[in-house]
C-alpha cells in the first residue's frame, strides 16, 4: 500500500533502536509497553515515497511456516531504506510460554532464503501495575509486551528483486510444538526514490505501546519533528498511517483534530488506517499524534489496544 508518491533524493537515515533499552518515558501504567519514537524507526527524505504491505493473518507457523510475498511497485535500485517487522503470539499475557520465532527472507525472488534471526522468548511478563517491569527485551531487535513478541530486521541491502518473500516459523525452543506461536503480522516498510517528484520527508515511528481499561487515563503519543525537517519549506501532500496489533482499532487525534475512525481489521488481530493530514500539518513545529483504546464503541476487545508503528510522509510544495 502506497502512502504517498513523488519527490526528490536527499537521503538521511536516523538511528536504529540501540537506545531502545532505555526505560519508556510513558506507557500504560498497568500493562506497560514502549512509546513510539522516531529513534527506534527512522527519518529520511526521498523523491518517491514510503510504501508498505503486510500479511495480516493469524495462522499457526508450526510445522508449516507462514510466508508473505511482497511485490514492490518500484525499481529495486530505488530502495533507500527497508525494514521487515514480524509479530508472533505467545498465547498468554503473563505466563512463560517458551517460543522460538525463526525469520527468513528471500530478497532474490528465487527461493534463496537468508536467516534474519531465531528469537527465543523464554520468560514471564509482569505488569507494572502489579509491581512488575513491563517490556521484556530479548535483544536489541526483539521484545515482548504482554502476549506478543515483536521483532524487526533491516533488509535494505537484501532486496534484489521486485518480488521478495518473508518466511516465519515458530516452535518451542526444543523444537516441539509451541503453546501457540501464531503469526499476527509480517510487514515490510520501504522508502524509495523514483526521480520524478518533489522532496518527501518520511518518518517511521516505532515502539510497542498499549492502551487498556486498566489505565483509562493513559493517552499514547508519538511526535514528528516536521518543523525542523521542513526548515521553512511549505507543505504539499501529507499522509499518516497507523499500524496496530489488535482486533479493535483505537481512537486517534492529530494536532488536536480527531481523525475519522474505522475498524479495518485486515487480519484477526491486525489492522492499518491511513488519513490525509495535509491541512493539519504544523509547518514550523513538532507534530503530535495521540491514540488510545476505543472504549466508546461496543465490542469484546475494545478494552485493549496495541500499536507498534506510525508512518508519516510530508511533501515539500
Amino acid at each position: 500500500m502506497k502512502i504517498t508518491r513523488q519527490c526528490m533524493l536527499t537521503g538521511m537515515l536516523v538511528l536504529l533502536a540501540v537506545c531502545a533499552f532505555a526505560s519508556p518515558a510513558a506507557a500504560d501504567s498497568y500493562l506497560g509497553g514502549d512509546p513510539l519514537v522516531t529513534a527506534n524507526g527512522t527519518y529520511g527524505t526521498v523523491d518517491g515515497g514510503l510504501w508498505f504491505d503486510a500479511y495480516p493473518g493469524f495462522s499457526f507457523a508450526y510445522t508449516t511456516p507462514v510466508t508473505k510475498t511482497f511485490s514492490l511497485p518500484f525499481d529495486v535500485e530505488d530502495v533507500d531504506w527497508a525494514r521487515l517487522y514480524v509479530a508472533t503470539y505467545i498465547g498468554n499475557m503473563q505466563e512463560n510460554k517458551p517460543l522460538n520465532t525463526t525469520v527468513e527472507f528471500d530478497g532474490t525472488g528465487l527461493g534463496n532464503y537468508k536467516l534474519l534471526g531465531s528469537e527465543i522468548m523464554n520468560t514471564t511478563y509482569t505488569y507494572p501495575g502489579l509491581g512488575g517491569s513491563g517490556t521484556v527485551w530479548i535483544n536489541d531487535h526483539c521484545n515482548r509486551v504482554t502476549s506478543d513478541c515483536l521483532m524487526w530486521y533491516d533488509v535494505t541491502d537484501e532486496i534484489d528483486s521486485s518480488n521478495v518473500t518473508a518466511r516465519v516459523h515458530t516452535a518451542h525452543p526444543d523444537g516441539s510444538a509451541p503453546f501457540d506461536g501464531r503469526v499476527k503480522m509480517i510487514t515490510l516498510v520501504v522508502a524509495y526514490n523514483d526521480g520524478v517528484g518533489e522532496t518527501i520527508h518520511y518518518w517511521v515511528n516505532q515502539g510497542h505501546d498499549t492502551s487498556s481499561y486498566w489505565d483509562d487515563n493513559y493517552i499514547g503519543t508519538t511526535t514528528f519533528n516536521v518543523g525542523t525537517a521542513l526548515d521553512g519549506e511549505e507543505v504539499g501532500d501529507a499522509d499518516l498511517t497507523a499500524i496496530y496489533l489488535g482486533s479493535y482499532n483505537g481512537n486517534y487525534t492529530f494536532e488536536d483534530t480527531h481523525l475519522d475512525w474505522s475498524n479495518p481489521k485486515q487480519g484477526s488481530y491486525f489492522g492499518h488506517q491511513t488519513w490525509d493530514v495535509t491541512g493539519l500539518i504544523d509547518e514550523v513545529s513538532n507534530n503530535t499524534l495521540e491514540f488510545t483504546r476505543n472504549g466508546t464503541q461496543s465490542g469484546s476487545y475494545s478494552g485493549y489496544f496495541k500499536i507498534p508503528l506510525v508512518l508519516l510522509t510530508v511533501e515539500e510544495n
